[in-house]
């Protein structure tokens, strides 16, 4: 039972992290693949600054349909995103690496 126990507090330690790298040692990913990305980051960053500059998101981002994000630019290496947030004319654009990891995230208005 002990080691059971020991067992299951290492595999909690360790999944989130595991979470955390999984795109980042996959090989390459397409650009619908970084939509999805794009769109899993947008709703975490609703409820927790991720250390970007756009920080935490207002919660109005949660709204934000996947067809609403676009791939703007894929340069060697990166993609380039915006989501629109229609309710505030705002956007969030967003730098990728072509394996998934996230590396900028800059909100702006549209005026």
């Amino acid at each position: 039972m002990k080691n059971f126990l020991r067992t299951l507090l290492l595999l909690t330690i360790i999944t989130p992290t595991s979470m955390v790298l999984a795109h980042s040692n996959h090989g390459t990913i397409d650009a619908q693949s970084a939509i999805q990305i794009a769109s899993k980051s947008i709703q975490q960053m609703t409820f927790k600054d991720l250390g970007y500059q756009a920080g935490k998101l207002d919660a109005n981002w949660k709204a934000v349909p996947i067809e609403d994000i676009e791939v703007i630019d894929s340069e060697e290496g990166f993609y380039v995103l915006r989501a629109a947030n229609k309710a505030t004319n705002k956007s969030l654009y967003l730098k990728m690496t072509v394996t998934g990891q996230l590396l900028e995230a800059i909100e702006s208005n549209e005026d």
